[in-house]
């Protein structure tokens, strides 16, 4: 059985070298510096946006529904009031509807949770540029 830290079986040369730069010049490491395309975080944070806008609507159309088929369920009672609520479907259906009302609001805050994340790190990312491009603007060499 071999280890990451043993040689090349044929070629002779190590597979992987402690503290130094690979062989064949692969690993990590590098001058290449990361890249964050800002613009891209701040449209997906603005399309969290958009879909939590969203979650609010379709969330007051399934309110709206329940509470009319729980009336029209409890309109057709004998005997008892449409609001008394004596059809033990309708009482079921109001209390998913509170059910699905407090998984929205779950869902919307970590919606915006993320939206104003992403935000956040779009704005880190250009001003950490802005910084370091002022940086190295302000550094004089000898060579003019």
């Amino acid at each position: 059985m071999s280890t990451p830290f043993d040689g090349a079986a044929q070629s002779g040369t190590p597979r992987t070298r402690l503290n130094s730069v690979p062989v064949d010049g692969g690993g990590g490491g590098g001058g290449g510096g990361t890249n964050v395309d800002t613009q891209r975080l701040d449209e997906a944070a603005n399309a969290l946006v958009e879909l939590r806008g969203d979650t609010e609507n379709v969330d007051n159309g399934a309110d709206d529904d329940c509470l009319s088929a729980s009336r029209g369920l409890n309109k057709h009672t004998a005997g008892g009031m449409a609001e008394g609520g004596s059809w033990a479907t309708a009482g079921s259906l109001v209390t998913m509807d509170v059910r699905w009302g407090s998984q929205v609001q779950n869902l919307k805050r970590l919606l915006q949770d993320i939206s104003d994340k992403l935000h956040t790190t779009s704005g880190h990312y250009t001003r950490t540029e802005q910084e370091e491009r002022a940086r190295q603007n302000a550094i004089s060499t000898p060579f003019g």
